[in-house]
C-alpha cells in the first residue's frame, strides 16, 4: 500500500494497487430477417426482436479469484515500485496515484525509506456486487472488502479491458462508513445504474465532482452544501480547507482548486431503497503561495518532482477515488469516503528568499 503525504497538510492519504485475471466475458446475440418488399412468398413477421439477453459480468468464484490475485500482484510490484508489473493489473485513477507514490519514494533516500509491509484484501468476507450486461457493453463489477485481520473497508471496482483482462480502477476507503444496501436479484446479481445522469439526474458523477471539489476549494460553502449532507468524508474534506487556507499566516496563502480530470469513467450500482452509489474519480490542486521574502523548500513529498530547488509558490496535483450514495434523485447525497494521492508538484523557482 502506497502512502501519499500532502506537503504543507501532512494527510496521509493511502491509495492501492491491484491485479487481475484474463477472463472472457459471456456474450449473446440474436438476428432477424424480413423478406424484401413485394414478395409474398414468405410473411413478414410483425413479432419484435428479442432482446439481448443481459448476463453476468462474470462468476462469483472468478471475481474472488480476481480479488486474491490482485493481492499477490500488488504486494509483488509494491515491493519494488514496480511500475511496470504494476501496469499489467491495474488502471485509470487508481494507477495513476500508485505511480504517484513511487515516484515520491525515488525522492527519498533508500535508507530513509520505511520498510513495505505486505498485506492483502480478504476474499473469504468480500462483499461480491456483480451486474448483469447486454452483449457490447462495458464490464466491470464491485466489492466491499476489508484488510485481512482488519476492519478497515474499501469499496473496489474492477473493469474489463479491450484485450477481455480484469483490471482494478478505483479503490475509494469508505471512512468508518458501513457498506451501502445494494440492490441483488434472486441469484445474487447487482444491477448496474448510469452514472452520467442519463436515468436520473441525481445519479451524476459530474454535478458529484463539482460538489466535492467546492468543499475543498471553498469549505463546501456552494455546491458542496448544496450537494451533499456532512458525513465524516465531507467533514475532513472542508476541514482540510479550514485549516489550510490558515496555516501559512502572514507567510502567504493556500488555495485549493479543481483540475483537468481525465478519469472520467464512473460506474453506478442500485441500492436496496432504489437510490444509487456512484463510484468515480476527481482531480484538484493545492497551491501555496508565499509573500516576498519568503521560499518553499521540497520535502519528501515533492523532492521527486521539484529536486532541491526552493520555490516561491507550489502547486500539487491530487488525484481522487471517491464513493457516494445517493438516496433519492433529488435527496442529497452522503460521500462515504475518498482515497487520494499526489500525482505531482509544480511551481516556480524562488530568489534570494527565508526558506520555509
Amino acid at each position: 500500500m502506497e502512502q501519499f503525504i500532502s506537503r504543507i497538510t501532512r494527510l496521509t492519504l493511502t491509495a492501492t494497487a491491484t491485479a487481475c485475471l484474463t477472463l472472457t466475458a459471456a456474450a449473446c446475440d440474436s438476428s432477424t430477417g424480413t423478406p424484401a418488399p413485394g414478395h409474398t412468398s414468405a410473411r413478414a413477421s410483425t413479432k419484435p426482436s428479442p432482446r439481448p439477453t443481459a448476463t453476468p459480468t462474470l462468476n462469483k468464484q472468478s471475481a474472488l479469484e480476481l480479488i486474491r490475485h490482485y493481492s499477490t500482484v500488488n504486494n509483488q510490484a509494491n515491493a519494488h515500485d514496480n511500475a511496470r508489473l504494476l501496469d499489467t493489473v491495474e488502471n485509470d485513477a487508481l494507477f495513476a496515484m500508485s505511480v504517484g507514490g513511487y515516484k515520491q519514494d525515488s525522492g527519498i533516500p533508500a535508507k530513509d525509506r520505511k520498510p513495505y509491509k505486505p498485506w492483502s484484501y480478504d476474499a473469504n468476507t468480500a462483499h461480491l456486487y456483480i451486474p448483469k450486461f447486454a452483449p457490447g457493453a462495458q464490464r466491470w463489477f464491485a466489492a466491499g472488502v476489508t484488510e485481512t485481520g482488519t476492519t478497515y473497508q474499501r469499496l473496489i471496482v474492477f473493469a474489463q479491458q479491450p484485450d477481455d483482462t480484469w483490471q482494478l480502477v478505483l479503490a475509494p476507503d469508505l471512512d468508518g462508513m458501513p457498506l451501502p444496501d445494494i440492490a441483488l436479484d434472486a441469484e445474487g446479481y447487482a444491477t448496474a445504474v448510469a452514472a452520467d445522469g442519463s436515468d436520473q439526474p441525481g445519479f451524476d458523477a459530474d454535478r458529484l465532482r463539482t460538489g466535492i471539489n467546492d468543499n475543498f476549494a471553498t469549505g463546501g460553502k456552494n455546491s458542496g452544501s448544496q450537494f451533499f449532507t456532512p458525513t465524516p468524508a465531507v467533514r475532513r474534506q472542508t476541514g482540510i480547507h479550514d485549516k489550510d487556507v490558515h496555516r501559512l499566516g502572514k507567510k502567504g496563502t493556500t488555495a485549493f482548486a479543481s483540475a483537468n480530470n481525465v478519469w472520467n469513467d464512473a460506474y453506478g450500482l442500485k441500492t436496496a431503497e432504489g437510490g444509487a452509489v456512484l463510484l468515480f474519480a476527481h482531480t484538484h490542486t493545492q497551491t501555496d503561495t508565499l509573500a516576498p521574502g519568503w521560499q518553499i523548500t521540497p520535502d519528501a513529498a515533492t523532492r521527486a518532482w521539484l529536486g532541491n530547488t526552493p520555490r516561491s509558490a507550489v502547486t500539487d496535483t491530487f488525484v481522487c477515488n471517491d464513493a457516494v450514495l445517493v438516496p433519492a434523485p433529488t435527496s442529497k447525497a452522503q460521500l462515504l469516503g475518498y482515497t487520494c494521492g499526489l500525482t505531482g508538484a509544480d511551481g516556480p523557482p524562488a530568489g534570494n528568499m527565508i526558506g520555509m
